[in-house]
């Protein structure tokens, strides 16, 4: 009896969480530019495309930079995008300026050239019409049971400052 009183068995309440929480873990994960910057250099190596370019974030904006072949030469294509975190936590690419050598193109036109060119991730996509390229970064799905996704909070490029969350459901 003794036993039975300092030793009692167990029940299931002592298995049972005291605080109600939701089905979900967030991470925060922060980075800088130049980090950022070698991640996605990486990334484009790792798939090589017809057109060569690269993605750089810089002081204020994001870059894309390219090179296309013009009666023999290559001539320097730059587009200057300003990033904008939406609501979802996907990543919004306003075109901010545009050129291709010396050039001025309609930026709807170019847009759908870059597309038809470089074959981008699902979770990209360009909006021609609007100037504006949309990163989806709640679109990148790391397990098969699509369980873990990312998003932006934080793409302040002045301040050295991207952060996102990793959300594990």
């Amino acid at each position: 009896m003794m036993f039975q009183r300092y030793l009692p068995e167990v029940t299931d309440e002592h298995f049972m969480q005291h605080s109600k929480g939701t089905d979900e873990a967030t991470f925060t994960i922060q980075t800088n530019k130049q980090r950022l910057n070698q991640l996605i250099a990486s990334r484009i190596k790792e798939e090589p495309a017809e057109m060569p370019y690269m993605v750089e974030l810089l002081e204020d904006h994001v870059q894309f930079r390219s090179a296309i072949s013009v009666l023999g030469q290559r001539v320097p294509i730059t587009i200057n995008f300003l990033p904008e975190v939406l609501e979802n936590g996907d990543l919004l690419l306003r075109v901010e300026t545009f050129t291709l050598g010396l050039l001025n193109l309609p930026v709807e036109q170019v847009l759908q050239l870059i597309t038809s060119w470089i074959d981008l991730a699902d979770w990209i996509i360009t909006y021609p019409a609007d100037r504006v390229v949309e990163v989806k970064v709640t679109s990148i799905k790391l397990d098969e049971n699509e369980s873990i996704y990312f998003k932006f909070t934080t793409f302040d490029l002045e301040e050295d400052l991207i952060e996102l969350e990793m959300v594990i459901q």
